[in-house]
């Protein structure tokens, strides 16, 4: 099956989002994310907002140092919008030392392309957990 060109710009925002998570690069995080963001985490809660979804990495990379991986088994596009699911596996390092653990499970993504003619994350959720493949 021939990728479309919005597959491929999901495909590769995808891309982009996990390189700017091992760079620790907020800005850049930022940047791939819509001002309306919401973000579904696993237990419960939702962070909504750039100033929140800014918080919650500057916690996240004061305590880890993570080696982030999704295989994406869907794409499909409305319009303006879009959404992915997929695996995702996740390796946590403590910041301050200790074991590793590995947190494992599946992703949604819901995309809305912007005026600029980008794609950028509006909302997603994951049930990652810790322990082995599901």
């Amino acid at each position: 099956m021939n990728a479309t060109p919005d597959d491929v710009a999901i495909r590769t925002l995808t891309d982009e989002w996990l390189a700017a998570e091992q760079a620790r690069d907020i800005d850049r995080l930022l940047e791939q994310v819509t001002e309306d963001a919401v973000f579904l985490m696993p237990g419960g809660r939702a962070v909504s907002g750039k100033a929140a979804i800014r918080n919650l990495f500057e916690a996240f990379f004061a305590s880890f140092v993570s080696e982030h991986t999704v295989t994406i088994r869907e794409v499909q596009v409305h319009g303006d919008w879009a959404f992915t699911w997929g695996e995702e596996v996740t390796v946590l390092r403590p910041v301050s030392g200790g074991p590793a653990t590995q947190m494992q499970g599946f992703g949604c993504s819901i995309l809305r392309r912007g005026p600029d003619g980008r794609w950028r994350f509006a909302r997603g959720i994951n049930n990652m957990a810790p322990g082995p493949p599901r």
